[in-house]
């Protein structure tokens, strides 16, 4: 059982911290620059602290990495030239106006067809066209880990769309597997990493030295995977 983050000071700045029925303390620093900590439930404050002072060096450069490519990417756009990835290929707009909203991928150009060519209605076609690939997308890759579950009696994995600010993905015993819509943007081999650390999860809930093993057996370049997701970003 996972309980509530509760919210404390670190010798890192303010940190989100989760306890379960781990035996590690693991460490995570999100995109924006969020530190969250998942520590054991009898873990004393004391020691997480001690543990989190003594990555203080790695915490400092993966928020200088995060801070660098947030930098360098610019907000996106929803008008004619404005770029869009997907399954992380860029493609152009191409906004139109006509009577309902439409999105249609031809070549390098993504069509939007809107009543009204504003940025808010453009972005709004967009988002639900994102979302029905991201069904289609998602729950054809799931598919395939349908056996795998069988051979070692986890349940069936179901997909559940779920926008998150600071997570592409997590995982419930029952077998539900949580995807961000925005995921879809990323390239296939992301999205299939994603995906295969969620299924880990089905296994081992926790990121114990059994979970790291699991996932470096089913997705061996599981590491480059992520840089380049966090690189790509959405």
């Amino acid at each position: 059982m996972i309980s509530k983050p509760e919210r404390i000071d670190t010798p890192a700045g303010p940190a989100l911290l989760k306890r379960s029925p781990r035996r590690t303390l693991a460490i995570s620093v999100l995109p924006d620059g969020t530190l969250e900590l998942a520590a054991p439930e009898l873990a004393t404050l004391p020691v997480i602290l001690a543990k989190v002072a003594k990555r203080l060096a790695w915490l400092r450069a993966q928020r200088r990495n995060f801070a660098a490519m947030n930098t360098a990417r610019p907000p996106l756009r929803y008008v004619s030239g404005a770029t869009h990835r997907y399954l992380g290929r860029q493609y152009r707009l191409k906004v139109i106006a006509g009577p309902e909203p439409a999105v249609a991928l031809r070549g390098a150009f993504l069509h939007v067809t809107v009543p009204e060519k504003t940025e808010t209605t453009v972005s709004e076609a967009l988002r639900q066209w994102y979302r029905r690939r991201a069904q289609e997308q998602f729950t054809r890759r799931l598919t395939r880990w349908e056996e795998w579950c069988r051979t070692h009696r986890l349940p069936q994995p179901r997909l559940r769309l779920r926008s998150m600010l600071k997570r592409w993905g997590s995982a419930s015993r029952d077998g539900s597997i949580s995807l961000n819509p925005e995921l879809v943007r990323a390239p296939s081999a992301c999205i299939d990493y994603v995906i295969t650390h969620e299924i880990c999860h089905l296994k081992q809930p926790n990121h114990g030295p059994a979970f790291w093993l699991l996932l470096m057996q089913l997705c061996p370049n599981w590491t480059k995977l992520k840089v380049r997701l966090e690189e790509t970003g959405r």
